[in-house]
C-alpha cells in the first residue's frame, strides 16, 4: 500500500495538530496547574442539574462533574466515556476491536463524507461509487471534486465486476484512478438494496488490486426488516488497512442530535482529528453525554431491544408498501423488496420522466416522490423515483402507493 502522505489530497498534506489541542492530556496529570488553555470557569455555566427520563421508564441525570464535562470544551476524537462504549458497541455487533485512535465521533456520518474528500480528493481526482447514490455523499464529495466512476447498483448490491472492468480499462489506459470507492452496504438510500457478501469480498479485492481505500457508509446496518442479524461489515473482512468505516445513531436514536462515528486506521483517523481541529474542535460533549448516559442506563441489551422494536414498526410499514405496490403499480414498474433501511427505488418504463410527473401531478394528486435525477451524478435516472415508508402510517402509504399509481397512469399517457 501506498504511504498515506502520498494519498492525502493537497490541502490536507502539512496540516499540523493545534498546538493547544495537543496540550490537553497534560490536564490528567494530579497536581497540574493549568494556566494555559482559556477554557470558560465552571463557575460560570448555567445548568445545575438536568434530569432526562427515556422511553419504558427508566431515568437518569446529569450533574456535578459530568455535567462539567458536557458542559466544557472535550478532545476532538471522543467523549472518553462514550468512546468506551462505542468500542464495546462496535465489538458486539460487527466483531472488531478497535483501539481508541481508530475511532473519532462525529457530528452525524455527513461529516465523515466530507471529511473523506476534504483529505483526499484535488479537482483531478475521482471516486468510485454506485449509481443511484445517496445525494447527501454527492453533495459532500462535488465540494471537491466533479468526477465520478459510477457503475450500476441492482439487486446485489454496487455491481463489482462492472467497476473492476472499468478500473482495468482505467489502469491499462494510464489513466488517473480513483481515491476511494464508496460503498452503502446495507439498506442503500436510496436503492433499498444491500450488498452481498460475495460482492462485498470482491471490493477489497478490487481495492487492493488498484491500491484503492474504501469508504463504508453504514447507517442503516441496524434498521433490519429481516428478523437476521447484519451480515459481515467490509471493515470486519479488512485485513490492509484499506477500509474507513462510517456508523449512525441517527436512525436508531436520534437524528437531531447529529451523532455519528467513523473508525478505521489510526493514521487516517489522527487525519480526521486534525480536520475537527481546525473546523470544529470537537462533537458537542453535550450530546455525547446524553448518548454515553442512555447506553449506560438503558445498557447495551437495553439499546438493542429499542431497536428491534424501531424495526418492528419499519417492517410494518415496508410491508404496507409492497403491498401497495402490487396492488396499485403496473408490472412493467420494476422495484426490489428491502431488508434493511427506509426506501424503495421505482424503475418506471422508458420514456418516463419522474420530475415531470411531479412537477405536474404533485399538487393535485397529493403525493410525493423523489425523482430519480437527484441520485445521480450525470443527471440521469429521469425514469426513477425514491419513496420512503418511514413517516407514514401502513393506511398512509397504501393511500400513497394508489395516488402514485394514477401519477403513473398520467405520465403514460402523455409518453403515447
Amino acid at each position: 500500500m501506498r504511504p498515506l502522505e502520498d494519498r492525502l489530497a493537497r490541502r490536507a498534506t502539512g496540516k499540523e495538530p493545534s498546538p493547544i489541542r495537543e496540550l490537553v492530556g497534560y490536564l490528567k496529570i494530579d497536581g497540574m496547574i493549568s494556566l494555559g488553555g482559556g477554557y470558560p470557569n465552571p463557575d460560570t455555566f448555567v445548568f445545575d442539574r438536568l434530569d432526562i427520563g427515556f422511553k419504558g421508564g427508566a431515568t437518569t441525570c446529569l450533574d456535578g462533574s459530568d455535567l462539567v464535562a458536557a458542559s466544557q470544551y472535550g478532545p476532538s476524537n471522543a467523549h472518553p466515556g462514550l468512546a468506551n462504549e462505542i468500542i464495546a458497541w462496535h465489538k458486539a455487533k460487527d466483531g472488531v476491536d478497535m483501539d481508541p485512535s481508530e475511532l473519532v465521533v462525529l457530528n452525524g456520518s455527513q461529516e465523515g463524507l466530507f471529511m473523506m474528500p476534504y483529505l483526499f480528493c484535488d479537482a483531478d481526482d475521482s471516486i468510485a461509487l454506485s449509481e443511484p447514490a445517496y445525494p447527501g455523499a454527492l453533495s459532500a464529495f462535488k465540494s471537491f471534486t466533479r468526477s465520478f466512476v459510477a457503475v450500476p447498483l441492482d439487486a446485489d448490491g454496487m455491481d463489482t465486476s462492472a467497476l473492476e472492468a472499468k478500473l482495468d480499462a482505467m489502469a491499462s489506459a494510464g489513466e488517473k484512478l480513483p481515491k476511494f470507492a464508496y460503498t452503502v452496504p446495507s439498506g442503500h438510500n436510496p436503492g433499498g438494496v444491500a450488498l452481498s457478501q460475495k460482492r462485498k469480498k470482491h471490493l477489497l479485492q478490487i481495492a487492493a488490486k488498484h491500491d484503492l481505500l474504501v469508504l463504508e457508509d453504514d447507517p442503516y446496518q441496524l434498521v433490519r426488516l429481516d428478523g437476521t442479524p447484519p451480515t459481515p461489515t467490509i471493515q470486519s473482512m479488512d485485513r490492509e488497512g484499506r477500509v474507513v468505516r462510517l456508523d449512525s445513531f441517527s436512525k436508531i436514536f436520534a437524528p437531531g442530535l447529529r451523532i455519528g462515528y467513523a473508525s478505521g486506521p489510526a493514521e487516517i483517523m489522527r487525519q480526521f482529528v486534525l480536520f475537527k481541529q481546525s473546523s470544529n474542535l470537537h462533537t458537542s460533549m453535550f450530546i455525547q453525554a446524553l448518548l454515553h448516559k442512555f447506553m449506560t442506563t438503558a445498557g447495551h441489551e437495553g439499546f438493542r431491544e429499542q431497536i428491534s422494536l424501531n424495526c418492528s414498526f419499519y417492517r410494518a410499514n415496508r410491508d404496507a408498501m409492497i403491498d401497495a405496490a402490487r396492488e396499485f403499480l403496473p408490472p412493467e414498474v420494476s422495484y426490489n423488496v428491502p431488508d434493511a433501511g427506509m426506501f424503495v427505488w421505482f424503475v418506471l418504463p422508458d420514456g418516463f420522466d419522474a420530475k415531470r410527473m411531479i412537477d405536474e401531478d404533485c399538487e393535485d394528486l397529493k403525493v410525493l416522490l423523489v425523482p430519480g435525477n437527484a441520485f445521480s451524478t450525470t443527471g440521469g435516472l429521469t425514469n426513477c423515483m425514491r419513496a420512503s415508508y418511514s413517516m407514514v402510517s401502513p393506511d398512509g402509504i397504501r393511500e400513497g402507493m394508489k395516488r402514485f399509481g394514477e401519477m403513473i397512469r398520467r405520465e403514460k399517457e402523455r409518453t403515447k
